[in-house]
């Protein structure tokens, strides 16, 4: 840049060093043909001037605008007509970055010092039309054939997408791209520079969010992201615009608390807690396991600090692990109930269907605890389906029926994940296996199929069939016949003919109880 001012301020020089010779020509021929070739190369520095890329504005000694070039005019939004004649600062409108700081003017210093003078890497210009570009530009004063400085050369040129890309660069360096927290470079950066005795006492708070894999698991890394800055957007409403929030893992986040008691840190995590678990995203309440520890003098290792409340976090997780299942698991089945009611009757009455199969086949009661709470979440998986397709019992299209297939699946996944459902997982996967090996997502046969998912696959064919919304809907007889024709098949024979005493049973005492024919 520095050169290309000094270049054009020479073009400018030879134009006047050109007029100047041609003062010396007595002959008016000479002269005349003089003035011509002065033309000819006057014009054609000034077409260099103005089709170059960068902008540039010459002022004279009184500051006035004389000549800017097509750059210039698309920079400045100024027409040369316009711009002409007027003050160069009515015209080229500078100001720095920051709004409290104020800008060195180059062509002021320029006409102050008579030497070559470079932009601020602040400074900005403000169009006519109040568009900002980020400038590069060097002035430079104007010499005649006597090096008398009669005005200033300034060429100027747009670096906003490079600033812009720079700082980019330079956000994404110190910052997570998802979140808009900080990284674990920024806060590993701070942890040691804040570490000073008038910080203290200094806390740290340590996060673990709770369900990130879940969601992920279930919804896909999309939804899971929304979970990711939903907690963002709540640790930077708690907390301070001066303490350091960071996330340092994929679930992972720091908060650093200068002159911060250890109190005020406890006050701050009961305030992070409960504002994330009023968020939701799909069927997956906010929750995150925290936890603190405070230096409050200078010999305490500030490492030792996060050590510990890293320790903490983790202490808090654990007592608080079956909570969080049972809140998570809760939240699930309510909100599949709530998309679909039709869901919610259905997964009562197979549990309770399933209960009396438990207890016809002489099943201890702990198994038949876990029978009923795994017919009452055999369709948990149900969540990730579309609203609609849970609700549709009309025939499903291939794709449909695909979709529907995987929440077996899901299914397993949910309870899968946590210690006190672990168990119903596998019960759960294998709910859609058939007797003859033709069902899914395993494609299971007889005895390879856990037992409790046999059970549960007649009860939930039962009660599909009698309580189905549409013209399909049969009575409790018929379906009892057409499970019947499927032992063998698609059921167990053995619990299809328990299945059939009990219901059978239950019809007959019911009838009797209200008299009427059965």
């Amino acid at each position: 840049m520095h050169e290309k001012i000094l270049i054009i301020a020479l073009f400018i020089m030879v134009i006047l060093l050109l007029l100047a010779i041609t003062l010396l020509f007595k002959n008016t021929k000479e002269r005349k043909e003089a003035v011509i070739k002065l033309e000819v190369e006057r014009n054609k520095f000034l077409q260099t001037l103005m089709s170059i890329g960068d902008g540039v504005i010459v002022v004279d000694l009184g500051g006035k605008v004389t000549m800017l070039n097509k750059a210039g005019e698309r920079l400045t939004g100024w027409t040369i007509e316009e711009a002409k004649g007027r003050h160069y600062k009515e015209v080229f409108v500078l100001s720095h970055e920051n709004q409290d700081l104020s800008i060195n003017d180059p062509i002021e210093r320029v006409l102050r010092t008579d030497t070559v003078q470079e932009l601020d890497k602040d400074a900005i210009l403000i169009s006519k039309d109040g568009t900002k570009y980020y400038l590069e530009d060097s002035a430079a004063p104007i010499k005649n054939d006597k090096n008398f400085t009669f005005g200033v050369v300034l060429v100027f040129r747009d670096v906003t997408e490079k600033i812009e890309q720079q700082k980019k660069i330079e956000y994404l360096s110190y910052h997570d791209s998802l979140t808009g927290l900080y990284n674990r470079t920024f806060f590993n950066a701070e942890l040691i520079r804040l570490d000073t005795e008038r910080n203290l006492p200094i806390s740290i708070i340590v996060g673990d969010m709770d369900g990130l894999k879940l969601t992920n698991d279930i919804y896909g890394h999309a939804v899971g992201d929304q979970l990711l800055q939903k907690i963002a957007e709540v640790f930077k409403k708690v907390c301070r615009a001066d303490d350091i929030i960071a996330r340092v893992g994929g679930d992972e986040f720091t908060i650093l608390l200068p002159k911060t008691k250890e109190e005020e840190a406890k006050t701050v995590i009961s305030r992070i807690k409960n504002e994330f678990s009023k968020e939701k995203v799909k069927a997956i309440r906010g929750s995150i396991s925290m936890g603190c520890a405070t230096k409050s003098s200078l010999d305490v290792d500030i490492v030792q600090t996060l050590n510990n409340a890293e320790h903490n976090m983790y202490s808090s997780k654990t007592l608080e692990r079956s909570k969080v299942t049972s809140t998570t698991i809760g939240t699930i089945i309510e909100t599949l109930h709530l998309n679909s009611p039709m869901q919610a009757e259905h997964s009562k009455n197979v549990s309770r269907i399933c209960e009396y199969i438990g207890r016809a086949i002489n099943l201890p009661a702990g198994e038949i605890k876990r029978l009923k709470e795994a017919a009452f979440l055999h369709d948990i998986g149900k969540i990730a389906l579309d609203e609609k397709l849970i609700n549709n019992y009309e025939t499903l299209t291939d794709n449909e029926q695909k979709a529907m297939e995987q929440h077996p699946i899901v299914g397993y996944r949910i309870l899968n994940f946590f210690d006190g459902t672990v168990d119903l997982a596998e019960i759960i996967l294998a709910h859609h296996e058939r007797w003859d090996g033709t069902g899914y997502p395993k494609g299971l046969k007889g005895g390879e199929i856990p037992k409790l998912a046999r059970i549960i696959r007649v009860a939930d064919k039962y009660d599909a069939m009698i309580n189905r919304p549409n013209v399909n809907k049969i009575s409790k007889e018929q379906a009892i016949e057409e499970i019947k024709k499927q032992a063998g098949l698609e059921f167990d024979p053995e619990i299809v003919d328990i299945f059939a005493k009990v219901i059978l049973e239950k019809i007959y005492k019911k009838c009797q109880k209200y008299s009427v024919k059965c």
